[in-house]
């Protein structure tokens, strides 16, 4: 397949991105009595936050090699710019309180942050505007042939 496009590879990158960032989340060792990680010290993280993680970028791999490239970027940019911007109401962390200077859990699953935040949403909004509006693939050229003199 010497095909490649946009959505084809945004959807690779994306997955590299969040399968990295979910298997570092594995390895760095909890930040307080809660279970956080600090990926990087901008991203918290737990092991739920890093399964999904995984299984996120596992997909974004699989789609970039079956065909399904811009499903997955339409799919994933919508779900987490909805995910980043339902991050921002405080209302939806709980138990708030009951981890002494933590928060609470995004809807009682998984801690996030500012950088989580804006991380889906960045990464929303690029793979909805790749997903949707752009279209198109780039082949590789054929290498030149070299003309034999006689």
């Amino acid at each position: 397949m010497r095909t490649w496009s946009i959505n084809r590879v945004c959807a690779l990158i994306l997955g590299i991105i969040f399968l990295l960032l979910g298997v570092i989340g594995f390895v760095t060792p909890p930040e307080n009595s809660t279970g956080v990680q600090a990926i990087f010290t901008i991203f918290d993280s737990d092991t739920i936050h890093n399964v999904f993680y995984v299984i996120v970028g596992l997909l974004g791999i699989l789609s970039s090699f079956s065909g399904h490239y811009r499903t997955f970027n339409k799919v994933f940019g919508v779900v987490f710019i909805v995910l980043g911007l339902l991050g921002l109401i405080s209302a939806l962390y709980f138990p708030a309180g009951s981890y002494g200077t933590d928060h609470g859990l995004f809807l009682g699953l998984t801690h996030m942050n500012a950088g989580d935040h804006i991380l889906h949403l960045i990464t929303g909004v690029i793979a909805t505007v790749i997903g949707f509006f752009l279209v198109g693939s780039v082949e590789h050229p054929e290498p030149a042939r070299i003309r034999q003199r006689t």
